[in-house]
């Protein structure tokens, strides 16, 4: 296998490389995660968000033992294809790639239906659901999204720094009042020590994890390496900002998540029967207007544009590298390989993720709608990370199974008919990746792809925690020997030249 290395870079710092993932972590789910944490978990809420951050920094290291050896374009789907070959890649590519691309369109749709808010008409959603002019006004975001993207790394970086500025004071600002607030009526400690409070324990704050949305609000850890290759001294850079960003983003969702549920006045969290009644459609602006902060709902509203665009720009550019990545190792069509002399990027990878997230837009109610099935292609795509790690250093194979574990179990406590659709839609897919490759062969084909097809759908069938953990371990550990790895690197693409 030979690996091929651009000796042009556009030199992005490790400042920008973490305010790149940093900008990716407060899309649109920082104004709706406090609310449903609290609703699921009560008080075991910062448990949650610690222990999501902790996955994803796992999870981050693992790739950033990857690129530290293999320092590629879009490394993030492309690491089992690097470990093994690229047919054992291709469950993980799609549902990283696939999962990304989707976040594009749920970010446009949660702009516009702020706007819907702003103006207090129905023209852009009805019975929350976007109308055709909302999905148009959410069409000419995603275009702007385009326009960020198209000339290059560095254009990018420079209009990422600035928004990025404005997207972190404002939750901190957010935070600020809402604790002065709170403190101004005595409800504060009360509403720690609610009764109801005792419903909720560990288990709660591990539903939450997904079902609250934690797990997609601390998706864009991965963004810095996705642009591993473009990063000054990717074998340093990348890991650090990995664990920059993820602890800047806990402290500002941490503080968050205290603020809220300290703000929320006592008697209306009574009348509504504690946190589990709690039922705001726009969790922080409902509570701004309840205190009578209207300047703070103003700047809600300014924010609920800002920072759900920031991420849906940024994962366009994520995106185009992630598909750029599988074309590169023949999962997809050779020739959206192909970079532009200029900026360094494939702009016809760029234009085919901006189509596709087009085409979703049109099909989706709104952002719930999504959220959870995104998250399961998350950690579908997750697991990749310790499966190529364990691979090409199997020193660390151990911390890499317990990696693996974990993600098993977090699947599991995906809403049952959400992971059947991941599930079955993989299946789906692979079975035509499989039928257009049928050239490579059946053998190759089963040998390479139908054992984690069938892990995946193991977990479906029998989610119980000790055999998923059994059998988590089982496939990890079969998955990354030596005699596997040098199995998947004999039949592997013999004619791939890596370009980056």
């Amino acid at each position: 296998m030979g690996v091929e290395f651009s000796p042009k870079k556009s030199g992005v710092s490790l400042l920008s490389a973490t305010l790149l993932s940093a900008t990716a972590m407060i899309g649109s789910g920082w104004l709706f995660s406090a609310q449903l944490t609290a609703k699921i978990a009560g008080n075991w809420a910062f448990v949650a968000w610690v222990l999501a951050a902790i996955l994803v920094l796992l999870v981050g290291l693992c790739l950033a033992k990857v690129v530290a050896v293999y320092p590629v374009r879009g490394a993030t789907t492309r690491s089992s294809a690097l470990s093994h070959n690229g047919i054992f890649g291709m469950p993980f590519a799609f549902a990283n790639w696939f999962g990304v691309m989707v976040v594009i369109a749920t970010e446009a749709q949660a702009t516009t239906q702020y706007l819907s808010a702003a103006i207090g008409s129905e023209a852009l959603m009805q019975n929350h659901i976007l109308t055709y002019s909302g999905k148009f006004i959410a069409l000419g975001i995603l275009f702007l999204y385009l326009v960020v993207n198209f000339y290059g790394i560095k254009l990018l970086a420079r209009v990422n720094n600035v928004i990025t500025a404005l997207k972190v004071f404002t939750p901190f600002f957010v935070i600020i009042i809402f604790l002065i607030m709170a403190f101004d009526h005595s409800g504060l400690s009360n509403n720690f020590t609610l009764a109801t409070n005792r419903d909720y324990g560990f288990s709660s704050a591990v539903m939450a994890i997904i079902s609250a949305g934690l797990i997609y609000s601390f998706n864009g850890f991965q963004i810095s390496v996705s642009f591993a290759s473009e990063i000054k001294n990717p074998k340093r850079n990348v890991p650090l900002s990995i664990i920059l960003s993820i602890i800047i983003i806990l402290i500002v969702y941490l503080g968050l998540q205290y603020a809220f549920m300290a703000a929320v006045p006592h008697d209306f969290l009574i009348a509504n029967g504690g946190w589990q009644g709690m039922n705001f459609s726009s969790p922080l602006l409902d509570l701004a207007m309840l205190l009578g902060l209207n300047f703070l709902a103003i700047l809600l509203l300014a924010d609920s544009v800002v920072s759900p665009s920031g991420t849906g720009y940024t994962y366009l550019g994520a995106s185009s590298r992630m598909l750029y990545a599988m074309s590169a190792e023949g999962q997809m069509p050779r020739w959206i390989a192909k970079l532009d002399p200029i900026y360094n990027f494939s702009k016809r990878s760029m234009l085919i993720n901006w189509i596709l997230a087009a085409i979703v837009l049109f099909n989706a109610e709104n952002w719930a709608a999504l959220m959870v099935v995104v998250t399961g292609y998350h950690v579908v795509g997750y697991m990749a990370a310790p499966i190529s790690m364990g691979a090409i250093a199997p020193k660390t194979r151990w911390m890499g199974l317990i990696v693996f574990i974990i993600l098993g179990l977090i699947m599991i406590s995906i809403p049952k008919h959400d992971l059947l659709l991941v599930d079955a839609s993989l299946t789906i897919l692979l079975a035509i990746y499989a039928f257009v490759q049928h050239k490579v062969g059946v053998q190759k084909l089963l040998l390479f792809i139908l054992p984690f097809i069938v892990y995946l759908w193991l977990l479906y069938i029998v989610p119980n925690m000790w055999f998923v953990a059994a059998i988590s371990a089982v496939f990890y550990l079969l998955i990354t020997t030596k005699s596997y790895v040098a199995l998947c690197k004999e039949h592997g693409d013999a004619n791939r030249v890596l370009e980056d």
